[in-house]
């Protein structure tokens, strides 16, 4: 059902796309929020019944988390292509993570409801109390691109465009880097122009500068 032509099927056996239902959930959760949207909205953006909703999706709790996870699998759906480029296999550890962080920017710039909805669901998760089993599938995204900025990171330290100082961080350099980037890209998403003041400054030149201040520092 992540990013899949799955298809469901209505009272009548009549076919209806899987990625159609967890679609219009997402631009609803991104748009108003996840707590104050309810099955019935969704039903009715996704154009079917809520019995058809809950014969698919048990709970909310459910589908917010496939919702979740679709949108992750959208998200690198778009990316992993140009990670098999030789502009990028062909690169150092280093430029690989300069493509990296340039695509998060792009992200930024074109996906701001992707970065919203993300922030969305970290909260919800955390307030409706959900399982660790239950995102083990939403999980096994963050792996895919923690995994593939760990190879870069660690392609940069065995071909000395990165700092081999950084060889005892394991881990933790990897989630100081995204945790720092990808903060800061959801702040900009949410409240990006809040004041006056912020209005007069680029949202996507502002990460690109945090980008380059991150990378700075692995030389």
């Amino acid at each position: 059902m992540e990013g899949t032509e799955e298809l469901l099927e209505d009272e009548n056996g009549k076919s209806i796309p899987a990625d159609r239902i967890l679609d219009a959930a997402y631009e609803l959760f991104a748009s108003r929020g996840i707590e104050p949207v309810t099955m019935e909205d969704i039903a009715q953006k996704a154009k079917i019944t809520p019995s058809i909703l809950y014969r698919y999706f048990e709970s909310k709790d459910s589908l917010v988390i496939k919702t979740a996870t679709h949108a992750w699998t959208t998200q690198m759906e778009g990316v992993l292509p140009s990670m098999i480029k030789p502009k990028y296999t062909n690169s150092t550890g280093f430029v690989q993570l300069e493509q990296i962080f340039a695509l998060f920017v792009k992200l930024y710039e074109k996906h701001q409801d992707f970065l919203r909805f993300i922030y969305l669901f970290d909260a919800f998760a955390v307030k409706e109390k959900i399982k660790k089993d239950q995102m083990t599938n939403y999980e096994s995204k963050i792996l895919l691109v923690k995994e593939i900025i760990s190879v870069a990171i660690q392609k940069g330290i065995e071909d000395g465009s990165i700092n081999k100082q950084y060889a005892k961080a394991g881990d933790s350099l990897y989630f100081t880097l995204i945790h720092t980037f990808f903060s800061t890209a959801q702040k900009l998403a949410l409240s990006g122009n809040l004041l006056d003041m912020d209005s007069q400054m680029n949202g996507a030149k502002q990460l690109s500068l945090l980008a380059d201040i991150l990378l700075d520092g692995l030389k």
